[in-house]
């Protein structure tokens, strides 16, 4: 089941939310909603003041601050943080968004954040995590086809699709990426976090653990397979690094989605 190269973090619905976010997020995404109420949002020092019914997402790299607008003491707050790379994978597409957008007219929309937050904090086997996949994917949707923007004002690269694709593979080397096309390896580092929020060996190492998951979870391969699968030379190297990510062994793992 292709979902696991996403994983959610936590989400919730808060009423009367009175918070003041002041930080940087660090390896992990967002997407907020005020239903009503008004919040003021800063990306740095690009400031925004949002009305009722306006969606916003938070993502590595610019410090992020926001807190009840002037004059009002709440908002009514939803919100999901999820991490993988998948994202890079939306950012890619332009079904990602940076700027503060309204709500769409769809009748069933806000039901629909409040049953992918139901579905997240529900969620104990692959099949409900492919549901909320599938659910914040379609609000996604959703929200890039009400966008109005043309599209040369999107953000995205023309590179970043076929270098996403040439990283599925498990010979993939980023240095031979950078020097066949024509840039320098820091560069394309630096220019892959600019575009995507995630540095590029963080993605590289999530793409091998959703791949693992996904062996894992859908397959009997052994265990040193899978890591030998995937590139790495040491099972046990593999296996440590996978607890690590992911916060149980891979053998745990498995049993856990059978």
């Amino acid at each position: 089941m292709p979902f696991t190269d996403l994983r959610f973090l936590h989400s919730r619905s808060t009423p009367y939310c009175t918070a003041r976010v002041d930080k940087q997020f660090v390896g992990y995404h967002t997407l907020q909603f005020a239903e009503t109420g008004s919040v003021e949002l800063f990306y740095g020092d690009t400031h925004h003041v949002l009305d009722s019914g306006t969606l916003w997402t938070a993502c590595p790299g610019p410090r992020i601050r926001f807190h009840p607008a002037p004059g009002h003491a709440d908002w009514n707050h939803r919100y999901a943080a999820f991490t993988g790379p998948r994202v890079a994978d939306w950012i890619a597409s332009g079904i990602w968004f940076t700027v503060p957008q309204p709500l769409p007219v769809s009748p069933d929309f806000i039901a629909r954040f409040d049953r992918l937050i139901e579905t997240i904090n529900r969620a104990d086997d692959r099949f409900s995590h492919a549901r909320a996949v599938n659910l914040l994917e379609g609000i996604l949707l959703e929200l890039a086809e009400n966008r109005e923007r043309p599209l040369a004002e999107r953000a995205e690269p023309v590179w970043l699709a076929p270098l996403l694709q040439e990283m599925n593979r498990t010979d993939f080397h980023p240095s031979s990426w950078a020097k066949a096309n024509g840039m320098a390896l820091a560069t394309l580092r630096r220019h892959f976090k600019a575009a995507t929020g995630i540095p590029l060996h963080e993605y590289t190492l999530q793409q091998r653990l959703a791949g693992a998951r996904s062996l894992l979870a859908d397959t009997d391969i052994p265990v040193k397979a899978i890591a030998e699968t995937l590139g790495y030379k040491d099972v046990y190297f593999f296996t440590r690094q996978f607890r690590q990510m992911v916060g149980i062994p891979p053998a745990t793992f498995r049993k856990s989605r059978q």
